[in-house]
């Protein structure tokens, strides 16, 4: 265990099925972040959120455009996938309420440059807090966060499948996936309580 895994037990059964599901599945461009605008590069799917529609990726007061959001917090119709059943299972370990909850997608050979996730004022509020568990990912895969901006080096890390990871998304971070492979996480804002600071 490092200092960002949960005290959470890890998800240690094949999720092959979950990610092979993935690859067929219509992400959608997180095009409203700069500097990922209109790009492939980086693409999520919702499984809980301001809507129904796994397309439904985007909260209220987040965007500017004409996208159509609910107010109200639900799951999505991917959920309900039999192949999400593991999905479930791991999500169902965590002692908390869900505000969003996405896939998100970082192509084969591409890569994130240093930025923060601030944009989201509840987390920068400490409102929320931001949780990835890998569901595809492999060596070839670093996550670099960085205690400031001025920070050139970062702490290199390699997320395992399955763990849980707290990761201070209001800190600067990148991401490189080096690999052929896309890679996938579920990515868990979760409302913050007492019970989820213990396992923290």
């Amino acid at each position: 265990m490092n200092n960002y895994e949960l005290l959470v037990e890890p998800y240690m059964e094949d999720l092959s099925a979950v990610s092979d599901y993935l690859d067929h599945a219509k992400f959608e461009l997180l095009t409203q972040i700069a500097p990922y605008k209109n790009n492939h590069i980086w693409t999520a799917i919702s499984v809980h959120g301001y809507g129904a529609n796994p397309s439904d990726i985007y909260k209220p007061g987040f965007v500017s455009n004409d996208i159509k959001i609910d107010n109200n917090l639900q799951w999505t119709s991917l959920l309900n996938k039999p192949v999400m059943g593991p999905i479930r299972e791991i999500l169902a370990r965590l002692p908390c309420e869900f505000e969003r909850i996405r896939f998100m997608k970082l192509a084969a050979g591409k890569s994130l440059r240093k930025h923060n996730d601030s944009i989201d004022q509840d987390i920068e509020n400490k409102k929320i807090i931001r949780l990835h568990v890998p569901i595809r990912t492999n060596k070839d895969v670093i996550f670099t966060i960085y205690e400031s901006d001025e920070d050139k080096l970062g702490q290199k890390l390699n997320l395992k499948t399955g763990r849980y990871y707290f990761l201070d998304v209001t800190k600067p971070h990148s991401v490189s996936n080096n690999s052929k492979i896309d890679r996938y996480h579920l990515v868990v804002d979760c409302f913050v309580n007492d019970d989820l600071n213990a396992i923290l």
